[in-house]
């Protein structure tokens, strides 16, 4: 991790607890109740922390958007639609040159070796690769998965702020959530399935939305553009089984 990056990160971190001390400070928490708060979370963080091994932010999201598009642009398909092989460098068609054109804020190079040891493409033939999937799902431990992480939690937060302080005549931003108490332990598995395909479903047809409206080649004007999406996550919460130590997941 560089220098720069890390401050990025503790950048980003510090907006994400400024958002949270703030919503309990509106809440009517005081300086010493927060304080103590903070203490035990991070003492149970060190301790949850020590349980995993080493192992987006902006990064991850170019991640998703190279993806994405070798799925969509013809120049990177297959006769049957299929995405093609490509070449990790070089001009297009290749990962670097996906990367130019969705990051060119990034090192493309740097970016096209990262995609790679995230395992998020894999090689088929000599030099060539594919993508891994039509989503950049990441499953470990990195500083890109630290901005993302941040990223998440800020759009979250200030979502439920602009909404709660939000003027009447402005409309809310969509945020529910579809709870209940008790479902039974044998349909975990059950939800996990339907939750991913319905959720799958819905992000294709927001993201279908979106990149028709994207603006590609941003026009020296006035106008403004600005970072949208919708985030969906599903969960599993635990709960202490009565007159027993041990949880259920």
């Amino acid at each position: 991790m560089t220098a720069s990056s890390l401050k990025q990160i503790r950048r980003d971190y510090e907006r994400v607890l400024t958002a949270v001390f703030g919503l309990l400070i509106h809440c009517g928490a005081g300086h010493r109740t927060i304080s103590v708060l903070a203490d035990r979370a991070f003492t149970s963080a060190v301790e949850r922390a020590r349980s995993f091994g080493e192992s987006g932010g902006g990064e991850l999201a170019v991640f998703g958007l190279v993806l994405d598009a070798w799925h969509r642009n013809r120049h990177y398909l297959t006769a049957r639609g299929k995405p093609r092989a490509i070449p990790l460098f070089g001009g297009a068609p290749s990962v670097e040159a996906l990367i130019r054109k969705e990051g060119p804020q990034f090192d493309a190079v740097d970016l096209a070796y990262r995609i790679q040891s995230l395992r998020l493409i894999s090689r088929c033939s000599a030099n060539r690769y594919r993508p891994s999937g039509d989503t950049a799902l990441v499953s470990i431990y990195s500083p890109i998965v630290l901005q993302y992480v941040a990223h998440c939690l800020m759009s979250l937060l200030e979502t439920v702020e602009d909404n709660l302080r939000g003027a009447p005549s402005v409309p809310p931003l969509f945020e529910r959530s579809a709870v209940v108490p008790d479902l039974p332990a044998e349909c975990i598995e059950s939800f996990q399935q339907f939750s991913r395909f319905q959720g799958a479903i819905f992000l294709r047809t927001i993201n279908d939305w979106l990149e028709t409206r994207r603006a590609r080649v941003p026009a020296a004007n006035s106008k403004k553009y600005v970072r949208a999406g919708v985030h969906v996550h599903a969960y599993i919460a635990q709960t202490k089984l009565k007159g027993s130590r041990r949880s259920s997941t």
